[in-house]
């Protein structure tokens, strides 16, 4: 399995403006956001791929840090700004464009379960693609709507269609299945604010016909950076 993690977002975002190191080095409970994250990731698999900005590596060393914490990791510097994180993920694209599984996550992000059960119920159903899901309405996320036998049929980014909101974290049978449906993203322009987002990729694979699902954690399993962040900001930190 080849493990995708996008730390190359715009920089820097509203949430950053007042730290002077990159968010992913934000601390819960005294560890790196991004340490508990590869930790949990190199039990998945080694063939973890960290796409960051230029400017990460030259202010804060962030890909130093990333190959400390996995030697076996891959690190691709992005300078400059991408249109969203379809556009990010395909820098890797030598990396994913095969028949191997993917899995594709955000860096300002923590699952704080084991997601294997995830992958393996994925694998058991024989899906072409799979989200790790938990409930929310609020409209940072992107969010997702079912058939009646539990089968994607529509992604939506920013705008609630449903209760189930993703995580961000997503799996692929086959990296070939994320890098075409990427590419149909940008092709048809399916931006949103000038954006590209990994939630289209689906609604793509859900014209090709692919089976896609997913696996539902509790929320309180799911921590965002911003969570964390606002956290700081009001404790004065």
């Amino acid at each position: 399995m080849n493990i995708l993690v996008l730390m190359a977002g715009p920089y820097k975002d509203s949430y950053e403006q007042n730290l002077s190191f990159p968010k992913y080095l934000v601390e819960i409970q005294h560890k790196p956001l991004i340490q508990r994250i590869i930790e949990s990731l190199t039990k998945l698999s080694s063939n973890i791929i960290c796409l960051i900005r230029g400017e990460d590596q030259e202010q804060s060393y962030l890909g130093d840090t990333l190959k400390i914490l996995c030697p076996s990791c891959k690190v691709i510097e992005i300078s400059g700004e991408t249109k969203g994180a379809v556009c990010t993920a395909l820098f890797a694209i030598s990396e994913i464009d095969n028949s191997e599984e993917l899995l594709v996550l955000n860096g300002d992000q923590l699952i704080k379960t084991d997601i294997m059960p995830a992958i393996k119920q994925f694998r058991e159903r024989d899906l072409d693609a799979g989200i790790i899901v938990f409930k929310a309405v609020h409209p940072r996320y992107s969010f997702i709507l079912l058939d009646n036998e539990g089968y994607v049929i529509q992604t939506s980014e920013k705008r609630p269609i449903s209760s189930i909101a993703s995580t961000g974290c997503c799996y692929f049978k086959c990296g070939t299945d994320f890098v075409k449906s990427a590419f149909a993203v940008i092709e048809k322009d399916a931006s949103i604010q000038g954006k590209y987002y990994v939630s289209s990729i689906f609604n793509e694979m859900v014209l090709m016909q692919k089976k896609i699902g997913i696996f539902e954690i509790n929320k309180k399993d799911y921590i965002p950076i911003v969570k964390e962040l606002m956290k700081n900001k009001m404790h004065g930190e």
